[in-house]
């Protein structure tokens, strides 16, 4: 094998085959290029040892002096961001928030924001992070947007936004909200808020003083409202749709990251429908743009200038995983946030969860698309409507429902009072449920839990590995049940049993199998009777105040 040739313009770089180099530009959506250089190789027949076409490439320079800049400038000048970034920087908002030092208290704490994307707590005598030894796995995770200036006398976050109109700047709750001494866990907004406008905005920067007149902490989003001379002359951005962003759409980023002010960032959409960060209300983009602390609340604009995103989180240590609010995500609250200063959500009142292909033939489903509803609230809206455990819903008011994660946010979206159409499959069979929704009242609110295994040492005591006895009052009272709960309560589950293997454990309560109410052990045994080797059997346990189907199959 010979070496490699390869000259640029009059240089040669060591080897054995001679290159000519085309650039191609292309432009994407007029402000984006790829500048790529296709090689053209011929093969080289030359011994190693021979270099007497060193001498022939010098000749052949010599006579052809075309230097890599000139070809570059034939081509002509690369397209560039810059115009683009030029009509962008003046909507985009520095925010300056300040918390005042309570009275007989001196601290050096940054302020915690949001309750999911908390900074590192900063130790009060000599300013050790203590962000390994939170309890909470997700401060552990996310990083704090909002860039921290503690000093002695008062608490002070850096963070980013935007001007959307009208005076109004949308941004991160966790921006402008801290942690409630006297109430704990409670947040309130900061004392003080100043948004700063871009040098390049009408008027050049100036200082506004502001206030928080809608949030939603539980999307993470917090509308703020400025006033002052020439305000109506401030330019405004444009609101975009993030369901048409795909996977690979160029963006751009603008904020201040550690207080450097107008920084800007590009890069891709690396996903979308990201909702294992975030709470139940915001599936969240994927970037690699790069984003920092005190990008927090920036907006992340498409190649047209339109907002797409808010920037909401990165993963600690990975500066180019970073995570950005959906803008129709904000489009839907904001009318709300404008009008009410809150978001009241709609109340379904049942207990969805995710379907796995496990379920999909005991379900009478062909794919895993929709939400199996595993529990439906007492005197809910759901429950008066007909709702049952083991629908499925797939559809809401005529738009797909692909997963539990979706119909949440979708049904949370739509204001108390409204009358929502669900299609909904029972036993196989579709059917319309028309149901109208009530306000979402905060402590219903319940999560499925995520089961881990058993490790009982008895016997197996049936083909699922389960040894069960009746609800007594005692085993009600030790699994945190309600008292007028019926079925059967696992006592031990075999190792290696397919119920271990499904994650049931000790303390839950099986109520159903295979659609066949359980009210009793006698109930359970029988209708385990009918289950036999190879068969997934469909197994709905209660656990505390959580209810959830969990597929077993049998080996």
């Amino acid at each position: 094998m010979g070496r490699i040739a390869v000259q640029l313009g009059d240089r040669s770089l060591g080897g054995c085959m001679h290159r000519r180099f085309a650039v191609v530009t292309a432009s994407l959506a007029g402000a984006f290029a790829a500048i790529v250089a296709l090689p053209l190789v011929s093969a080289c027949q030359r011994r190693a040892s021979d270099t007497s076409f060193l001498a022939a490439d010098a000749q052949a320079a010599a006579a052809n002096p075309t230097t890599t800049a000139d070809t570059v400038k034939q081509v002509g000048p690369m397209p560039s961001l810059a115009p683009l970034v030029k009509q962008l920087r003046p909507v985009v908002v520095n925010i300056n928030s300040r918390v005042k030092p309570r009275q007989g208290r001196v601290s050096q704490r940054v302020p915690q924001g949001h309750p999911r994307m908390r900074p590192p707590q900063q130790d009060e005598e000599d300013g050790n992070s203590d962000e390994e030894d939170s309890q909470d796995p997700m401060e552990r995770f996310f990083r704090y947007f909002g860039q921290p200036m503690p000093n002695e006398q008062e608490r002070r976050g850096l963070g980013s936004g935007f001007l959307i109109g009208d005076g109004l700047v949308l941004t991160n709750n966790h921006v402008v909200e801290v942690q409630d001494e006297s109430r704990p866990g409670r947040y309130r907004p900061m004392d003080e808020i100043k948004v700063i406008t871009d040098e390049t905005a009408p008027g050049g920067a100036r200082e506004f003083a502001a206030k928080v007149i809608g949030n939603d902490p539980k999307s993470d989003i917090a509308l703020l409202k400025i006033e002052g001379k020439d305000v109506d002359k401030l330019k405004y951005a444009a609101l975009g749709d993030s369901d048409s962003v795909e996977v690979g759409d160029y963006v751009l980023a603008i904020g201040e990251p550690f207080g450097l002010q107008a920084t800007v960032t590009s890069g891709i959409i690396s996903a979308k429908e990201r909702t294992q960060f975030g709470g139940p209300y915001s599936d969240y983009l994927q970037t690699d743009a790069s984003i920092n602390p005190g990008n927090s609340g920036g907006p992340l604009f498409n190649l047209k200038g339109e907002v797409v995103g808010v920037n909401a989180a990165i993963i600690s240590g990975a500066n180019t995983i970073g995570f950005a609010i959906p803008v129709n995500v904000v489009k839907q609250i904001l009318p709300q946030l404008r009008q009410t200063g809150r978001v009241v959500r709609g109340f379904l009142g049942v207990q969805p969860q995710a379907i796995t292909a496990d379920m999909v033939d005991n379900l009478g489903l062909k794919s895993t698309r929709g939400a199996l509803i595993a529990d439906v609230v007492k005197d809910s809206p759901a429950e008066h409507g007909g709702i049952k455990p083991g629908d499925v819903v797939v559809g809401l008011n005529g738009k797909p429902v692909n997963d539990n994660s979706q119909l949440t946010r979708d049904v949370g979206v739509i204001p108390p009072g409204n009358t929502v159409k669900l299609e909904v499959i029972r036993e196989g069979k579709p059917r319309t449920v028309e149901v109208k929704l009530a306000e979402r009242p905060d402590e219903r609110e319940q999560t499925g839990r995520t089961p881990s295994r058993s490790s009982g040492e008895k016997e197996q005591g049936d083909l699922l590995g389960l040894s069960v006895q009746d609800v007594t009052p005692q085993l009600a009272r030790r699994s945190q049940l309600d008292a007028s709960t019926k079925g059967a309560v696992v006592v031990d589950v075999a190792p290696e049993s397919p119920a271990a293997d499904a994650g049931l454990e000790p303390g839950d309560v099986v109520v159903e199998v295979n659609r066949r109410p359980v009210n009793s052990a006698a109930d359970y045994r029988n209708a385990v009777k009918s289950v036999k080797k190879g068969d997934t059997a469909l197994v709905r346990v209660k656990h505390g105040q959580a209810t959830q189907y969990i597929p077993v199959r049998v080996k």
